[in-house]
């Protein structure tokens, strides 16, 4: 929540990385499927944008929803919402 600022004529910067809660609507609503989010809320994860690329991982959860043009909606079969306990 609240976690980018809006940059005249670029893509919104990520202004406040420690106030993401790692609901990953970020990365649904990107429409240029140019955002992953690390699933491991708890720590931070080192990524490496052009290994993301290459992995076809960015929007990956946008894909699995099939939001997008020409993209069946499968959100109903989206499960992320349901609360994981962790040891």
């Amino acid at each position: 929540m609240n976690v980018f600022d809006a940059v005249p004529n670029q893509p919104p910067e990520i202004a406040r990385q420690e106030d993401c809660q790692t609901c990953f609507m970020c990365e649904a609503y990107c429409p240029a499927d140019a955002l992953y989010v690390a699933p491991q809320s708890y720590t931070n994860v080192a990524v490496n944008e052009d290994d993301l690329i290459a992995s076809s991982i960015m929007g990956e959860y946008r894909r699995i929803l099939g939001w997008g043009p020409g993209r069946k909606n499968n959100s109903e079969l989206d499960t992320d919402h349901k609360l994981r306990l962790f040891e």
